[in-house]
Parts: structure tokens; C-alpha cells; sequence
């Protein structure tokens, strides 16, 4: 695949596309990690002479977030040192208007590509290459590049459609997530891999795979994942919330071939009367709801991580947003923030976790902003955005 390097930027029209997509607080759409990582891609193309024209999207059609991206528009104004437009357009007359009238270093926002019918059709790339869309933006533009790694698994025509008209590169944002996550097969060991937050099903398919890959030592759980395993393990929390049937069958065949290298919560953290209590899991259940690892079992995976020369973390272990629940993900952030180790952050509840919590990027080898696209990609399954890149 090429990369911006390969190309001449100068006086040259880029689409970009990134992911913009930000949670949503009382109608404020925030500056996310992932928007301040792709401004500085932005920056970049304008300061080698290019016209950036920048497509991204938010929420979903029917929801609550599915927005307008004036407010996008606002953030990136305040993370840039130059002006960006925002037009509520995507591909019609005033987006052809103010494409045609850029100027180098100009930045052009257009508006939520969800928006556009053609985005979200469930057609092959081929037939998306061939959509209102992407004809007309394609013939506006000289390069298409994407530096959005967690849309790569997406089939919507602004991921896999105009890489098949025109001129494409993958960002360097993209660039670094693939060379990370191809880094952690040559890795040395041990590996170890900590799985949390609040999608079981992709976590417990990761622990599995990972570990029946041989590309994990050791599988330390929290979250909801941990919660499951402990279930299973025949402890009560008396979960309405989990469906377990559904993993069961999952999670008994990882305990029966490959129980000795997962590491499951000896203690828990709760909520009664406003202030955090914590149980052994011999005395379960509680009747409130679990939100956290406990004190024993922050000391027990530390003593855990010890031993690894490489770690990779995808999840937060506890409910991270709410104050009397950082306690398990900030002490095992700051162990890994601190340590001379090759440390692999990814996932977007997690990047959240590292910026509320107040942790430097920088301080871990590699953070990866995106979320489903990484969680298959430690699946070991093809992207297709990646693939019509190639």
C-alpha cells in the first residue's frame, strides 16, 4: 500500500478520510483522541501544499448521535492553527462550488457522509465505486487517502469504493496502528494480553483465538469478559445483564484447553450507599451491581505483568467513567505507563480511559484508536478497507 511519502501533495486535492466520530454529552460532541490524532494528519497534508477535503461521519441513522458535523467543524477549528470550512453538503452543487475553489493549505470539512444514501448500501466495492458518491467526489479530487484504521472493516462506500477509481494511500495514523499490530507477532515474550469492557463476545473470541494462536502467554480478564468467565467458573453474581448462554459454550472450551493461562478477578468492586466496597468472589453474590476489579486483584495481575516482556490491552476492567470505578484500569495503566516494556493500547473505550484518566500517550509504545477494526485484526481477519487499499 503506499503512503503519503510515496505521493507529491504539492497544489493537490485530498480526500481524507478519518474518523470523527465522538460521544455525545448533553448535544456537545467532544474532542476525542482520535480527533485530535487526525488533525494532526491534517496539518501535515498542509504543510506539504495540499487542498484537504475531509469526509468522516457521526452516529448512526435513528440515533441520538446521528449529527450534523458543524461542532466537528468548531474542534478541529480549535486543534488547528488554520481555519477550517464546514459546508452542510457532501457531494452536491456547493460541495463541487467550494472544492473547486480551494486553495493550497485550505481545509475543507464536508458534511456526515451517513448521511448520503449511497454510504450505507449493502453492495459489493465494485457497485460502490460506481455510486453518486463517490463518482462525483472522485472526479472533484486527485487523492483519495484514509487514515481511518477503525473503519477498515467496513464495507461503506467512503471506505472501499474510491480506492477503486482513484490514486489512494493509507494516512499515517493507519500506517502506525498496522505496523503495531504486525509488530506484536515479532515480539518477545512473554505476551501477554489484558481483555475488558463491555462487549464480551468480541473479548472472549480474542482470548480465544489469541491463545489457541499461541500469540498470547497469558489472558488477564476484567470487565464484563472477566464477569462471564467467573460465572462459568460456577461463582454467583447474579447477572441479570450478561448473556451468557450465548458465550457459554466459548468460554467452557477456553477453560478446558487452555484454563492455566487465563487469569480471572479474585476480588470486586461495587457501589452501596455512595461509597466503593469490594468482595472476595468466594462471597458472592452482592446484590449490587459489580463495576470494578478489586485490591487484590489490581496486586495480583501487576505481579501478572511482571513477567511479560510485551503487553497488549484492549478494554478498560471496570467502569472506568465513573469515579469511585478507575481504581482497576488507572493502576494497571500507571504499571504499564512505568515499566520498560513494549506496551500495545488499543480500542476506543480504552484511548478514552487514557485521556480522562490523565495519561500521556506517549508513555505506552502505541495506542490504536480504533475499535472493531482492532479487535479483528487480533482475530487475524481481512479488512476489506485494507484490502481495496492494497
Amino acid at each position: 500500500m503506499k503512503t503519503i511519502e510515496d505521493l507529491d501533495l504539492e497544489d493537490k486535492k485530498i480526500l481524507l478520510r478519518v474518523d470523527l466520530n465522538s460521544s455525545v454529552r448533553k448535544g456537545r460532541v467532544r474532542i476525542s483522541p482520535r480527533m485530535k490524532a487526525h488533525a494532526k494528519t491534517i496539518e501535515e497534508l498542509c504543510d506539504r501544499g495540499a487542498k484537504v477535503v475531509v469526509l468522516a461521519h457521526q452516529g448512526r441513522p435513528g440515533r441520538d448521535d446521528f449529527l450534523h458535523l458543524d461542532q466537528h467543524g468548531e474542534n478541529l477549528n480549535r486543534l488547528l492553527d488554520r481555519r477550517v470550512i464546514f459546508i452542510e453538503d457532501i457531494c452536491d452543487k456547493l460541495a463541487e462550488k467550494v472544492i473547486s475553489e480551494l486553495h493550497a493549505e485550505d481545509v475543507l470539512l464536508l458534511d456526515n457522509v451517513r448521511m448520503h444514501t449511497d454510504e450505507l448500501r449493502d453492495v459489493d466495492p465494485k457497485e460502490h465505486a460506481t455510486s453518486e458518491l463517490v463518482t462525483k467526489l472522485s472526479e472533484l479530487c486527485d487523492l483519495y487517502i484514509n487514515d481511518a484504521f477503525s473503519i477498515c472493516h467496513r464495507n461503506h462506500a467512503s471506505v472501499t469504493g474510491f480506492p477503486l477509481v482513484m490514486e489512494s494511500a493509507v494516512g499515517p495514523l493507519l500506517e502506525e496502528d498496522l505496523g503495531a499490530l504486525e509488530h506484536i507477532e515479532e515480539s518477545k515474550g512473554p505476551r501477554h494480553f489484558i481483555l475488558g469492557g463491555n462487549k464480551p463476545k468480541s473479548a472472549i473470541k480474542v482470548a480465544g483465538t489469541v491463545l489457541e494462536r499461541g500469540l498470547a502467554d497469558t489472558v488477564l480478564l476484567g470487565g464484563t469478559p472477566g464477569e462471564i468467565f467467573l460465572e462459568v467458573k460456577g461463582f454467583d453474581l447474579d447477572s441479570k445483564n450478561h448473556e451468557i448462554n450465548k458465550v457459554r459454550e466459548d468460554v467452557e472450551y477456553i477453560l478446558e484447553n487452555h484454563g492455566e493461562e487465563v487469569v480471572v478477578p479474585v476480588d470486586l468492586a461495587y457501589q452501596k450507599n455512595k461509597i466503593r466496597e469490594e468482595v472476595d468472589i468466594e462471597d458472592l453474590p452482592v446484590d449490587e451491581e459489580v463495576m470494578d476489579i478489586g485490591t487484590g486483584t489490581v496486586k495480583k495481575y501487576i505481579r501478572k505483568l511482571e513477567e511479560a516482556e510485551t503487553v497488549v490491552m484492549n478494554g478498560p476492567v471496570g467502569v472506568f467513567e465513573k469515579k469511585n470505578f478507575q481504581k482497576g484500569t488507572e493502576k494497571v495503566l500507571e504499571f504499564l505507563n512505568d515499566n520498560d516494556r513494549y506496551v500495545l493500547v488499543g480500542g476506543g473505550d480504552t484511548s478514552h480511559a487514557l485521556e480522562d484518566l490523565g495519561f500521556d500517550f506517549k508513555g505506552f509504545e502505541h495506542v490504536s484508536l480504533a475499535g472493531g477494526a482492532f479487535v479483528r485484526s487480533l482475530l487475524g481477519e481481512k479488512l476489506i478497507g485494507l484490502e481495496v487499499l492494497e
